[in-house]
């Protein structure tokens, strides 16, 4: 039947830099795809060098390794007389640009330019490739290749329905994130429905690094609105060579639903008004890094991601175990949890997780022995070294009084503790996993060269309203009720970096919101700073909204301009940060925000000291 075609989507498992090993592992998977008689496959852009290759873009060895396995490809599928379509780095005219290939029965047909080319690529010279618009037939369906991140393909809607075609081709590699997988399933669904067309994506991801984005394989088929076939890293083993997903379009449906609506570019875009000085007709949620609805399902995924980024940087360094400083707060708890996660997608004993308690002058006995609990009730590898005598002796050796509970003493904690990780790390051939969270880089609240560092940060873009949310889902959805009581201790106990002496009824010393102010509000000002990039007194107004009846306006007023001095004076940290993933839009990656080391922000927060009450 010629109003039928059989498309077939692989996201396949790249190697970056290395042309050839993503070769080796994309043709087992096509022979096998072949025997279903595709008439269209689709391989993700990249999808024979990764997209993370950086300045080695712009390296010929690599160029010409990439071409090799593009021509070693098209010599595979000389028996297959379908289309394939599949992304590589090119180079052309002394350019090195992003492509998407299009083969036939063994033959090369030509290329289409990636729009918008990663980090190390440059724009494509128009004249060496197909225009934008051109269409391939198969039976009664004519396709158009549109390169692009998928949750960005309505922005390519006035194409598509200016071309006539009846299949929009998505072959993609872009960055995951919290939602990110939604959007995408959402704009191929609206795109298919609003424009009576079949959208076929394929997105590659599995073996790219995950810093300073995570990458995530899936792919599908949509036809009107409606899901044909779908398939997600995350619905899979996270060691699989290839995601698939294969299904048949109907041309007869496509025309009849394009001749029941007169095609033209839908309207995807809402507007909000300003609220200007007649309030807000619109809710203002208090925990904006929150989704208000499916919040389970956002933070099951977001604890996903943190083990997909780990697993990834673990099987990428070939490093099989992990260290990690255990506190008994939040932070450091999510780090564990990830790492014993991580542990078991990748069949490791929980005993390569180094999990390490470090007692100093201000460590409790709450959050001691809850580190304590937490180490046996995963399984992991403990390990107890007091930190007393060796700071006792550090500060004989440079003249400091420990009667004197300075930024001397505070921080000589901090770093010998991390100087034990790193050096347990040495000894043991393993990650140290970083546990600072959004909220902390965001304040500066880090000791810089102590917990300011590590190998690996899996909690960076998470701020702490997220983490806590985090934790006690976890918490809910534990099966062993030991678990469940150590991580309910931990959540409610107060916020603390432990540094000062605890008090003499042995409680915790050292609040860390009664010196900073809530982490909520401090979350709030975040977002929208990051996601925003509101003025000052923009997120003065947004928070009184959301906070009123909690917080006085002096209060909010006062932390948010605690929040921007804090914001400047810590950049210098957060310009010598570790690597981690971008699990969102709104982070302190260069990709959303950058400013000078030396800078401060007195004159922009002075708008808030004009603010009529």
């Amino acid at each position: 039947m010629n109003s039928l075609i059989r498309v077939c989507c692989i996201s396949n498992r790249v190697f970056p830099m290395q042309p050839k090993r993503c070769l080796q592992t994309l043709l087992p998977v096509l022979d096998h795809v072949k025997a279903d008689a595709p008439d269209l496959i689709v391989l993700p852009q990249f999808a024979l060098t990764g997209i993370s290759c950086g300045s080695f873009f712009q390296n010929p060895a690599l160029l010409d390794g990439a071409r090799q396995a593009l021509d070693q490809l098209a010599a595979s599928l000389r028996d297959f007389d379908g289309f394939t379509v599949v992304g590589l780095a090119v180079g052309e005219s002394g350019r090195s640009c992003g492509a998407c290939a299009v083969l036939q029965g063994g033959a090369l047909l030509g290329f289409f330019p990636t729009p918008d080319p990663p980090a190390g690529l440059e724009p494509a010279p128009p004249e060496l490739f197909f225009s934008a618009g051109t269409l391939f037939g198969r039976g009664d369906i004519r396709f158009l290749v549109v390169p692009c991140q998928p949750e960005h393909l309505m922005d390519h809607a006035e194409l598509i329905a200016s071309s006539g075609c009846d299949l929009v081709v998505v072959p993609a590699a872009a960055p995951a994130s919290l939602g990110s997988l939604e959007r995408a399933e959402e704009a191929a669904r609206a795109v298919s429905r609003g424009l009576g067309v079949a959208v076929a994506v394929a997105c590659g991801g599995a073996g790219e690094t995950s810093s300073p984005s995570l990458y995530r394989s899936f792919g599908g088929v949509w036809e009107q609105g409606h899901c044909l076939a779908f398939c997600s890293q995350d619905n899979g083993d996270f060691l699989s060579p290839a995601e698939v997903a294969v299904s048949d379009i109907d041309a007869d449906i496509i025309r009849a639903g394009k001749r029941s609506r007169v095609c033209r570019t839908p309207d995807f875009a809402s507007s909000v008004p300003s609220p200007g000085h007649r309030g807000f007709l619109r809710g203002i949620s208090p925990t904006p890094f929150l989704p208000e609805e499916n919040t389970a399902a956002a933070l099951d995924e977001l604890f996903s991601l943190q083990t997909a980024a780990l697993m990834a940087r673990l099987q990428n360094t070939g490093l099989r175990k992990m260290v990690l400083g255990l506190s008994g707060g939040l932070d450091s708890t999510l780090a564990l949890l990830v790492a014993a996660k991580t542990a078991d997608c990748l069949h490791l004993s929980r005993k390569n997780i180094v999990a390490v308690t470090m007692p100093g002058f201000g460590t409790s006995d709450r959050t001691y022995f809850n580190a304590l609990a937490l180490i046996e009730a995963l399984g992991c590898d403990g390990r107890d070294i007091s930190i007393r005598d060796s700071i006792v002796q550090h500060f004989e050796d440079i003249g400091h009084n420990i009667a004197v509970h300075d930024s001397t003493y505070e921080n000589a904690q901090a770093r010998e503790r991390t100087q034990i990780l790193f050096d347990l790390a040495n000894s043991e051939k393993a990650l140290v996993l970083g546990t600072g969270d959004l909220s902390e880089a965001a304040l500066g609240w880090c000791t810089f060269g102590g917990d300011h560092l590590a190998g690996y940060n899996v909690n960076i873009s998470l701020p702490k309203t997220v983490i806590r949310a985090l934790t006690s889902r976890l918490c809910d959805v534990s099966p062993d009720p030991s678990l469940q009581d150590t991580l309910r201790d931990i959540l409610d106990t107060p916020v603390s970096p432990e540094l000062l002496p605890p008090q003499e009824n042995g409680a915790i010393g050292q609040k860390t919101e009664e010196l900073l102010g809530p982490y909520e509000l401090h979350d709030f000002f975040l977002f929208y700073l990051l996601r925003y990039h509101f003025r000052p007194s923009k997120i003065f107004y947004y928070a009184c909204t959301a906070f009123s009846g909690k917080y006085e306006t002096e209060l909010i007023k006062e932390k948010l301009l605690l929040f921007f001095q804090r914001l400047a004076a810590g950049q210098f940290k957060r310009s010598a940060a570790p690597d981690g993933a971008r699990l969102w839009a709104g982070t302190f990656f260069p990709a959303d925000f950058w400013m000078p080391s030396d800078g401060e922000l007195s004159e922009l927060a002075e708008e808030l000291d004009a603010i009529d009450f």
